[in-house]
């Protein structure tokens, strides 16, 4: 998959020529940036400051743990329908977050670091 984020003229113009030789049927799509990695970096350094510092009940938990905890406590669960009128609830995921939407996870998981250290 080919694709350019638009930051200067050029980079439009390369999205320009892109759609124009794009085959019939192919998809193209514009949307929000996601997380950058300057957030990424800086949230797995809080849910690492957690798992390194916080206690619960005489126990410890790994970042990954940490991670799924804040996950499904400050991201809204999505639901999906399914056939024949079943229904699910997908996990949230952080990587489908935009810039600002990632931001204010990431406020939420220092907010509960600071309350907890």
């Amino acid at each position: 998959m080919e694709r350019t984020i638009l930051r200067l003229n050029e980079d439009r113009s390369r999205a320009i020529e892109m759609v124009s030789q794009a085959p019939d049927g192919h998809v193209v799509e514009i949307r929000k940036p996601s997380r950058s990695l300057e957030q990424n970096a800086l949230y797995w350094a809080a849910v690492h400051e957690v798992a390194e510092s916080v206690w619960l009940d005489g126990k410890q938990f790994t970042p990954q743990v940490w991670h799924r905890y804040f996950k499904e406590r400050f991201l809204p669960g999505r639901v999906i329908e399914m056939p024949f009128g079943l229904v699910t609830e997908a996990e949230p995921s952080t990587t489908e977050l935009t810039v600002d939407e990632f931001s204010h996870f990431i406020d939420q998981v220092i907010y509960f670091k600071d309350q907890h250290l």
